[in-house]
């Protein structure tokens, strides 16, 4: 393929400057670099979208990464690790279902006595329920502590999902503990015949 002038089918001077308009220069380097603001001293030249060392260095700082662009965030122990182990938490405490499930249970049987080895266990359960969601609300809380600008928008939202869904497990759990009946008193032992 060439580009030569005789290869150009369309109307001629279409393209062309008016005299005297700003046509471009042809220098070295070293020119551009004469005429650019603190070449003198050795420094290379910038233009003014460009940070300085000290514009990068705060720009990073302030979590926006390098070049002040919104860096991408992460790490081991950022916001969004927190925020994808507290979704897991949730999801363990979720379909555990016990919280609710004896929540129903306390509401339905209404006071009425019940053996007091089913109480234990009844407790047993509604504390290890109520520690999972108190582990995922404390989790999801971290994640949004740790959050920045720079923090992913998706750890934000489960972050605060896990927080509240995790305290509302918390608040069944201590429901359920309120709503334990008493014991019923022991059945006496009739001899067998």
């Amino acid at each position: 393929m060439s580009t030569t002038p005789e290869d150009n089918t369309g109307p001629e001077d279409t393209g062309r400057a008016p005299e005297g308009a700003g046509q471009p220069t042809f220098e070295p380097a070293t020119a551009v670099a004469d005429r650019t603001p603190g070449a003198e001293h050795g420094e290379p030249g910038r233009t003014d979208a460009e940070p300085t060392g000290e514009e990068a260095a705060e720009a990073a700082a302030a979590g926006g990464g390098a070049g002040g662009v919104a860096g991408a965030g992460g790490g081991a122990f950022s916001a969004e690790t927190f925020a994808l182990v507290g979704l897991a938490l949730l999801a363990v405490t979720i379909l555990s279902g016990n919280l609710v499930e004896i929540l129903t249970s306390m509401i339905l049987v209404g006071g009425q006595p019940i053996a007091a080895e089913q109480i234990v266990q009844i407790r047993i359960q509604i504390s290890a329920g109520t520690a999972l969601a108190l582990l995922t609300a404390v989790v999801s809380l971290v994640s949004l502590m740790l959050g920045s600008t720079a923090t992913r928008p998706w750890a934000k939202w489960a972050a605060t999902a896990g927080g509240i869904v995790g305290v509302l497990f918390v608040l069944a759990g201590a429901a359920a503990f309120l709503l334990i009946p008493e014991a019923a008193p022991p059945q006496p032992m009739i001899p067998p015949f």
